[in-house]
């Protein structure tokens, strides 16, 4: 950020120095001929009283001078006199714009580059009483000569500006960027507020600071839900542990108190596996979004990996329509239909369906289960957020599941949209229309 305001201030000074040269330049130029026109309208002035007194035209050779050049030309175009050449020798100048302008208005000017580099001729002619016209020129340095002779200085001039402009960069930069420096140190210093702070700054505090606590807030609330949730599992295990122990569960209770210690370890190992998917999820460590996905192919391997379950409660899955592909992570996809599908079967009725329809980019999975409480809709994908606590325990659920398809979604820039209607069922529908492949 410094380098580019330094470059960005540089370049300003630079560009601002060179257009001011330029608009010199032509200033410069248009009062040059400003002035040569008035110079030669007031020798012209002057020829003109002397004119009548004339008894050939070649006594105006009488007028000439060294840096004035004087013309008569008849109102056919035909050189009469010309002081620097024979006339006989020049061309019709009827096409010569300060000559057609004053046989139209009486008077008329022009400049025109000479075969001589460097060097303009400038004209002005009227027309005489006699009908003839009279016209005055002279030569002078073009504006790009004069500047020309004077190369040097100016890029020593452009030079020392290009390098004052560096020097008041990095000073400005440096004046910019010290609140901002500050606010990086010590957000929470008094002194944020200060004279030096930029009042524009500090709603960008007061909202860091807000993001900040929210953070905090949520960081402590995630470590002691996770403390709650794995002390639940853990207080189990060790309490059958230790009546095993101890001889105190016998016979066939010693398997079913190992097979509630299997359970709860499950339960552990899937809570710990899903913080883990949360936290590469929070860190952006999770692989790119690179994949092309086929949506129906990962129903189809979710709807497999779901059969056990499914024949515990009778439950049927349905999938119709097609899908197009999606850019995406493959595994975090799966990661959503699977957590979407598996929620549709656990919180279902015995007996009951989920539809899973595909359609575009769209994935829709409904069911016949319990529903959802509208008062909890906005809050189902928030971690360990659960609308039925004792239910959601008994069906193994971490609470983690919606959470991590909301990451994902949010990662494949997907909507997600819920419909329920209590004890009638749930529809979920997630739109991968911003995963463009």
């Amino acid at each position: 950020m410094k380098r580019k305001l330094i470059l960005s201030m540089f370049y300003m000074g630079l560009i601002a120095a060179l257009v001011s040269i330029i608009a010199t330049v032509f200033v410069y130029q248009n009062t040059m001929r400003g002035e040569v026109r008035d110079n030669l309208r007031e020798e012209l002035r002057l020829l003109k009283i002397s004119y009548p007194k004339l008894q050939t035209a070649n006594e105006l050779m009488d007028f000439n001078t060294d840096d004035l050049r004087i013309t008569l030309i008849d109102n056919g175009g035909n050189v009469i006199f010309e002081s620097d050449t024979d006339a006989k020798q020049m061309k019709n100048h009827l096409d010569r714009p300060e000559i057609r302008s004053a046989i139209q208005n009486g008077f008329g000017s022009d400049y025109r580059l000479s075969s001589t580099l460097g060097v303009e001729d400038y004209y002005y002619a009227e027309t005489l009483g006699d009908g003839n016209i009279l016209r005055v020129s002279t030569q002078i340095s073009s504006v790009f000569s004069v500047f020309g002779n004077s190369f040097y200085i100016l890029v020593a001039i452009i030079l020392g500006i290009a390098g004052v402009s560096v020097a008041v960069s990095i000073h400005t930069t440096k004046r910019i960027l010290k609140p901002i420096k500050a606010l990086s140190k010590s957000i929470d210093s008094p002194s944020l507020y200060d004279k030096e702070t930029y009042p524009e700054l500090v709603p960008l505090i007061e909202e860091i600071k807000y993001q900040r606590n929210l953070q905090s807030d949520m960081r402590q609330e995630f470590t002691a839900n996770v403390s709650h949730e794995l002390k639940t599992p853990l207080t189990a295990i060790s309490g059958y542990a230790e009546m095993i122990e101890n001889d105190i569960a016998k016979g066939d209770d010693v398997k079913r108190f190992a097979g509630k210690i299997r359970t709860e370890s499950s339960r552990m190992l899937t809570l710990i596996g899903d913080i883990i998917k949360l936290s590469k999820l929070d860190s952006g460590v999770s692989n790119e979004v690179s994949d092309t996905v086929d949506l129906k192919k990962i129903a189809d391997e979710c709807k497999d990996s779901l059969a056990v379950a499914c024949r515990e409660k009778d439950i049927i899955i349905t999938i119709t329509g097609e899908a197009e592909p999606v850019k995406g992570n493959q595994t975090e996809i799966y990661e959503l239909v699977y957590n979407l599908m598996d929620n549709a079967v656990k919180y279902n009725r015995q007996g009951g369906n989920v539809d899973v329809v595909l359609s575009g980019k769209t994935v829709r999975i409904s069911d016949t289960g319990i529903g959802i409480p509208e008062k909890d809709r906005q809050r189902i994908f928030e971690r360990f957020y659960r609308v039925d606590k004792s239910r959601s325990k008994a069906t193994g659920g971490t609470g983690l599941g919606l959470s991590i398809v909301k990451h994902v979604a949010e990662k494949h820039n997907a909507v997600i949209t819920v419909e329920s209607t209590l004890n009638v069922g749930t529809d979920i529908t997630v739109d991968f229309d911003g995963a463009k492949v």
